[in-house]
């Protein structure tokens, strides 16, 4: 495994290990105060969507098509700037 496919995997093994921790801790219970409850649902859905946002990173990382590489040089690169020199 190279560098680059360990670094594109990292995101995910955060937001897995955040999944993790989130399933895996005691749940509290229920707060008399309707402001309490509503603070710990939306803390819950921001972490989730969190952690799902991490996971989709990596994914997106590893899947996406490989850049350019800008050390080559392009067959085309001779054309335009002899068109751009009016030498055609």
């Amino acid at each position: 495994m190279d560098v680059m496919s360990l670094l594109k995997a990292v995101p995910a093994v955060i937001g897995i290990a955040g999944l993790l921790t989130y399933f895996a801790r005691a749940r509290r219970s229920e707060s008399d105060l309707e402001l309490a409850n509503i603070v710990q649902r939306v803390r819950n859905i921001v972490l989730l969507l969190g952690c799902a946002a991490l996971i989709m990173l990596s994914v997106w990382l590893i899947r996406r098509p490989a850049p350019p590489d800008h050390d080559t040089v392009s067959p085309l690169a001779n054309v335009s700037t002899t068109t751009s020199n009016g030498l055609v």
